[in-house]
């Protein structure tokens, strides 16, 4: 036997995984044989199989003991694969896992109550959300619907201070202070940046750094900034983990949310699931709820039995070394 006709148990079971309740034939009698229907299953009674997948038309690609297996079978399978599988390929494992299907509903196993009880919350899981899709693609949202959201979101909207500045950065005080004092001389702030910043990425725009808000500066920058007025120029070099800073604060402003446009895709998703929620909780209304075997509470832990003489506490050989402050 060639590697390639091996069969692979875990590609089985994600076909498996796949399938669902598609292969595994709904409530059935041992005695059943596969033959007469396109899940290899007889219908004995429209009771015994009332709800039961079936495929009964359409191309047919094979025949496994007598039983069709259809064209639309390997699509929705293929459909629900991480990575698509090369047809031929699909087919055996599909006729594979037919087979043990079948070997299955010989011995019976599909009349254990844990079977059936998998089947039938496969089928249950696939209607809900073949329900929800096509409810969902019927739905249409409009920016109307969403404009409230969204205005309710900005009235909420932190009001939080945005910096707008430009720095060099050197590797020594001394480097940073000899720059400091051409700016002060009039030499213009842009022009050293991109002749002596080793900030690649901002070197290049003259030393601009755009819109930040503190918290995506390192800490003693974003300290610096906070102190500094708009215009001004730092008179003292700032020191980082990245070097020496020289910094130009040029405009602050009160952070604007988000607009219309960029929150949209997120209002939108926010506003389905809200659907979601009250259509089903419309259905629970309408519905007849029995609870008729409410789940048990857990039991509580067991308490320890006393002990006459008390166990005085272990204490660690040394203390846990104190975790070194943020830079």
């Amino acid at each position: 036997m060639t590697v390639s006709s091996r069969m692979k148990p875990a590609l089985l079971a994600s076909l498996a995984l796949a399938i669902g309740a598609a292969l595994a034939g709904c409530q059935g009698d041992k005695a059943t044989t596969a033959a007469k229907t396109p899940l290899g299953q007889t219908e004995t009674s429209a009771s015994a199989n009332e709800g039961c997948p079936k495929v009964s038309t359409g191309k047919i690609v094979a025949r496994i003991n007598g039983a069709p297996l259809y064209e639309e079978n390997l699509k929705v399978i293929q459909s629900s694969l991480q990575q698509p599988m090369p047809e031929q390929r699909l087919v055996e494992r599909m006729i594979e896992l037919r087979l043990l299907a079948d070997a299955a509903r010989q011995d019976g196993l599909q009349n254990r109550i844990k079977t059936q009880a998998q089947i039938q919350n496969a089928i249950d899981n696939q209607l809900a959300n073949d329900y929800l899709s096509h409810y969902l693609s019927q739905m249409k949202v409009t920016d109307d619907d969403l404009k409230p959201d969204y205005e309710q979101f900005v009235k909420g909207f932190p009001k939080t201070t945005e910096y707008k500045a430009a720095h060099i950065l050197v590797k020594t005080e001394d480097e940073a202070k000899d720059l400091i004092k051409q700016l002060d001389a009039g030499a213009s702030f842009s022009k050293l940046a991109e002749e002596k910043s080793i900030d690649p990425g901002s070197a290049k725009q003259g030393g601009e750094l755009g819109w930040f808000s503190p918290d995506q500066m390192v800490p003693e920058f974003a300290g610096a900034v906070e102190k500094m007025k708009t215009g001004e120029i730092s008179q003292t070099p700032v020191k980082s983990q990245f070097g020496w800073h020289i910094i130009k604060l040029e405009d602050t402003r009160i952070a604007p949310p988000p607009t219309f446009e960029q929150l949209k895709p997120q209002l939108e998703t926010q506003y389905r699931r809200a659907a979601i929620e009250k259509l089903v909780q419309n259905l629970r209304a309408k519905a007849k709820i029995e609870l008729t075997a409410p789940p048990a509470a857990p039991a509580a832990p067991a308490t320890p039995a006393a002990t006459d003489t008390a166990k005085p506490a272990e204490t660690p050989a040394e203390s846990p070394a104190q975790t070194p402050a943020k830079p």
